[in-house]
C-alpha cells in the first residue's frame, strides 16, 4: 500500500475517533500510521530511520512483528507511559495509538497480509479471494485514495463546526440537544444559541444568536450583544419563547464557580476580587440586608429579572457584576453567593 494511503487512513480515523479537527493531533495520528511499514528500508519511515528499518529487514519478513497486535500495545504503552509523566500528551497518545493501529491493519486487505497476531507466522486477510485485495499502485487503490480523501474533508469539516453532536442538533433544533452541547463543551468555550422565537412582551419575532450563561429550568439563560439577558424556553416566564434553538461551539474560554461568603459587610467590596480583564462575570445567591432602598433597581419587563430585592433580602441570578456592584456596592450584606466567571481571553 502507498505511503500516502497509510497517511490517509490513519489521519481519517484519528480525526474521526478522536472527533477532533486539531492539525497536530491529526498529524500525529497520520504519522504514525507509516510506522509500521519501518520493517523494510525502502519505506519513508524506513528512510528516516535507517539502523531501526535494518534491525527489522534483517531478522524478519515485512508485515509481521510490526504489523501485528503485539507492536499496537507496544506503542500504547510507550505513548501512555508518557502521558502519565505529562498529561498534556494525552490526546497525542491517543492519536499514536490509533494511527498505528490503522496504519498496519489497512494492509489486511493487501496481497500478502499480515501476521497480525504474531510471532505466529500466520496471515490475516481479507477478503479471502487473493484477486479482490488491494496491490500496490492499482487503480482499485487509488479509487480508494480519493474516497479517503473526501472522508477526511468531510470528517474535518464536522469536527471542525463543533462535532458530530452539533451536526445533529443543527438538524433536530431541540433544547435538548442544546443542553447537551453545553454540558459537554460548556466549561471549556463559548456556546453560542441560534435562537428563533417570540419576545413575550410584545410578542415581536426574535431571530438571532445569543451567549449562553446557563441552563435554567427547561430553557436558558442568553445575553444578546448589547448586554441584555433574557430567558429563553417554553415556560410561562420566559422573555423569549422558544420555536427553535441550535448552539454553536465558539472560541475557548474557561468557566469557573467560585462560592463566597458575606458577614455583614459591604457587596461591592466583597465581589471586587472577580473584576477580571477580560472575563465576564455574573452573581448568583441570596443576601439579607437591613433597609435597602429598591427603587434605584434595574426595572425591565423585557428582561430576565436577574436582581429581585425587598427592603430585608436580595436574591440574584446571573447578574452582570458591573451591575450588582454599581447599584449594590455599598449594601453591607450576609449570605452566601456563586460566582461564575468566563474568561475568553485565555487560549
Amino acid at each position: 500500500m502507498l505511503g500516502i494511503s497509510h497517511l490517509l487512513i490513519s489521519g481519517t480515523a484519528t480525526s474521526l475517533l478522536l472527533g477532533t479537527a486539531s492539525p497536530t493531533i491529526i498529524a500525529v495520528g497520520a504519522i504514525a500510521g507509516l510506522l509500521p511499514d519501518i520493517d523494510i528500508s525502502t519505506s519513508p519511515a524506513g528512510r528516516v530511520l535507517p539502523w531501526i528499518s535494518r534491525f527489522f529487514e534483517s531478522r524478519m519478513p515485512h508485515r509481521s512483528c510490526t504489523h501485528s497486535l503485539v507492536a499496537s500495545g507496544a506503542i500504547a504503552i510507550a505513548g501512555y507511559t508518557a502521558a502519565l509523566f505529562n498529561p498534556s500528551f494525552l490526546n497525542l497518545a491517543h492519536a499514536l495509538s490509533v494511527g498505528y493501529f490503522f496504519g498496519w491493519f489497512a494492509d489486511v486487505f493487501t496481497r500478502g497480509g499480515v501476521e497480525m497476531f504474531w510471532p505466529s507466522p500466520v496471515r490475516c486477510v481479507c477478503p479471502g479471494n487473493r484477486n479482490l485485495r488491494l496491490r500496490t499502485g492499482s487503480n482499485a487503490e487509488y479509487f480508494i485514495l480519493i474516497l479517503l480523501i473526501a472522508i477526511a474533508l468531510g470528517t474535518f469539516s464536522v469536527n471542525n463546526s463543533g462535532g458530530i453532536l452539533t451536526q445533529f442538533n443543527r438538524l433536530i433544533a431541540s433544547p435538548s440537544g442544546v443542553q447537551h452541547i453545553f454540558n459537554e463543551s460548556g466549561s471549556t468555550h463559548l456556546i453560542k444559541a441560534n435562537i428563533k422565537g417570540v419576545r413575550t412582551g410584545d410578542r415581536s419575532k426574535v431571530n438571532g444568536q445569543y451567549l449562553i450563561i446557563q441552563v435554567q429550568g427547561t430553557g436558558f439563560l442568553v445575553q444578546s450583544d448589547d448586554g441584555r439577558i433574557y430567558k429563553a424556553s417554553t415556560e410561562p416566564d420566559s422573555q423569549i419563547f422558544l420555536e427553535e434553538i441550535t448552539a454553536d461551539v465558539g472560541k475557548p474560554a474557561i468557566t469557573n464557580i467560585e462560592a463566597l461568603t458575606l458577614e455583614d459587610e459591604p457587596i461591592g467590596s466583597a465581589i471586587a476580587q472577580f473584576n477580571r480583564t477580560g472575563a465576564m462575570v455574573f452573581v448568583t445567591g441570596q443576601l439579607t440586608v437591613d433597609g435597602l432602598e429598591t427603587s434605584g433597581l434595574p426595572r425591565d419587563p423585557y428582561q430576565f429579572p436577574t436582581i429581585k430585592a425587598t427592603d430585608t433580602s436580595i436574591t440574584l441570578e446571573a447578574a452582570p457584576l458591573a451591575i450588582v456592584q454599581s447599584k449594590l456596592g455599598e449594601e453591607f450584606a450576609t449570605g452566601q453567593l456563586q460566582v461564575r466567571v468566563i474568561n475568553s481571553s485565555i487560549q
